[in-house]
């Protein structure tokens, strides 16, 4: 896979004003840093999405002239803040990686985090008060209507007089995202992999198939712009917005002002960040207002069109630019990524699974890596690496379903992966205990590090199980007879649970009551069934979401 060369301009222009490199800056200048912004023509646009549940009815909005800024307000900008008002900031923030975030706050700050590593990138780890609060003390010392963007602000925005998917196009291959965002990319998969043992492939909306160059949140303004002139909209940080979130647009207001209420204790999140793969302009997010992440950040809005720029704010553009420009030489020294491994293919006995590929056609590759996961639907680990030969024999393997893949290594960097191979699915005894990832079919769900007192895994996903989940076992039936379910569940409230179904007849339907939160296991009784001796297959087809699956056990009567 090639490498994008992404291009820094060398003057920056906004509508009515411009300045360039070679401008006198008055260095001594002690105005405020304000943001740089981008005025936006008034107009209308439909606001919605038919295939999103929370983004309905699909409404026309009419929206005034008004300003959003060109970047996400950066770390640079947002210490003069904290330094002018000794405002008392959060000590903690979820961001250390840990396969993917810990959970719960760890100990950081928006200064100090594992996540950043420039004064340019978007600031982090800050939340919605922060964010707010930032906004309301430049607008008291600049004079300008500074505040958070409306939700319509954003979109219409974001949109920038487009309606596909993205403001670029559909791209429904994802290859061409990486020139205009900073999204999960080959190069995130490389990093992340090295850093935290992680993946984005089986991870809620998996990756782009291109390069961007940044592996956490990139410097600003490093990206091609939409048609507004707005870089960075739908990636790099999520943005918090001005309104309250509620789950659908019913009486939502039509003249783009923000919605709120008295009690508002979520507040609406736009775009994606570097954690995703895109999401659509459409695509809403809800954060708490309390909380407090390393992949949130926000950018300013106001009305009427862009106040000139300060001294202060030159002189920041300026700096920038020279960060920019250093970050594109690194990206450009950067060499093109291995080319993907080809046919791989498996070979399964009781005690060995063999692998084999083709070779690399590049003669300078130095290496391969084998990736294998827990189990199907679950995140790739590494296995083996240094492995010199197109063949790898794998003797501790397991009795449930998983799958492999293998990269190519060259200066330290990993092509993409190669085709997946899996292992046969086992087959699961009757009477016993069934362990849910030892599933042969799987949909709509993940495999993950269980939090319970006992067994490895669990399943699980985004929102816990999904409400289209099936979930596939073979079962060897010792004994005909009666057999009583018990299941192992963690579910945060009661749900309608899944329906049990033996060789595709459904039987019954099991409701799941709360335990108490994800992290809080019970064993809950289920129905009694009868099952033939012999080989049979047991169905359990989810209809609602938020709750993680550990075992089965069929007791015989």
């Amino acid at each position: 896979m090639q490498s994008y060369k992404l291009c820094i301009p060398l003057f920056f222009s906004v509508n009515s004003y411009a300045f360039y490199e070679n401008e006198d800056v008055n260095e001594t200048a002690s105005e405020f840093i304000a943001p740089i912004m981008v005025t936006i023509p008034a107009g209308s646009f439909k606001m919605g999405d038919i295939d999103e549940e929370d983004a309905q009815p699909i409404r026309k909005v009419t929206l005034s002239e008004f300003s959003l800024g060109k970047y996400e307000v950066t770390v640079k900008e947002f210490r003069h803040f904290v330094e002018q008002t000794g405002y008392k900031m959060p000590s903690q923030c979820t961001h250390k990686l840990n396969g993917w975030f810990n959970y719960g706050k760890t100990d950081g700050t928006w200064e100090n985090n594992s996540l950043n590593t420039s004064d340019f990138q978007p600031v982090n780890c800050i939340g919605w008060q922060a964010e707010n609060a930032y906004a309301q003390w430049l607008k008291k010392e600049t004079g300008h209507p500074y505040r958070l963007p409306s939700e319509a602000e954003w979109e219409y925005a974001a949109r920038a007089g487009t309606s596909n998917r993205y403001y670029f196009g559909d791209d429904t291959e994802q290859t061409l995202v990486c020139d205009y965002e900073n999204t999960a990319d080959l190069t995130g998969e490389n990093i992340l992999q090295r850093d935290a043992s992680t993946s984005y492939v089986n991870f809620f909306n998996g990756k782009s198939n291109c390069v961007d160059h940044a592996a956490y949140a990139s410097i600003v303004g490093m990206y091609k712009p939409n048609p507004f002139g707005l870089h960075d909209m739908i990636s790099n940080v999520v943005e918090f917005i001005a309104d309250c979130y509620k789950d659908n647009y019913k009486d939502a207001h039509r003249d783009g002002k923000p919605w709120e209420n008295n009690e508002c204790e979520y507040r609406v999140a736009r775009g994606g960040s570097w954690h995703w793969n895109t999401f659509p302009v459409s695509r809403r997010g809800v954060m708490g207002e309390d909380f407090v992440g390393g992949v949130e950040g926000f950018r300013l809005a106001l009305d009427g069109a862009a106040p000139s720029l300060s001294n202060s704010t030159k002189k920041f553009y300026k700096d920038l630019k020279v960060a920019q420009r250093s970050e594109q030489l690194k990206r450009d020294a950067i060499l093109p990524y291995p080319d993907t491994v080809k046919n791989l293919t498996l070979d399964q006995t009781a005690e060995m699974v063999t692998l084999t590929w083709d070779k690399n056609a590049e003669t300078d590759i130095e290496s391969y890596r084998i990736y294998r996961n827990a189990a199907t639907g679950s995140t790739f680990k590494l296995l083996a690496a240094n492995i010199i030969e197109t063949t790898f024999k794998d003797a501790n393997i397991d009795s449930h379903q998983y799958e492999y893949t293998v990269v190519a290594v060259r200066h330290h960097q990993q092509s993409d992966y190669s085709n997946r191979v899996k292992t046969q699915a086992s087959w699961v005894r009757a009477p016993g205990r069934i362990e849910a990832e030892a599933a042969a079919e799987l949909s709509d769900a993940s495999v993950a590090r269980t939090s319970d007192i006992d067994g490895k895994l669990n399943l699980t996903g985004s929102r816990g199980i999904g409400d289209k989940a099936i979930i596939t076992y073979q079962l060897t039936v010792e004994k005909s007879g009666n057999y009583n379910l018990t299941y192992r569940l963690a579910a945060p409230r009661d749900t309608e649970g899944f329906a049990i179904l033996v060789n595709d007849k459904e039987l019954a339907r099991e409701r799941i009551t709360s335990t108490g939160g994800y992290n809080k296991w019970k064993t809950q009784t289920g129905i009694t069934i009868y099952l033939e001796k012999g080989n049979s297959k047991l169905t359990l087809k989810s209809l609602d979401s938020h709750w993680k699956l550990n075992w089965i056990n069929l007791k015989h009567d």
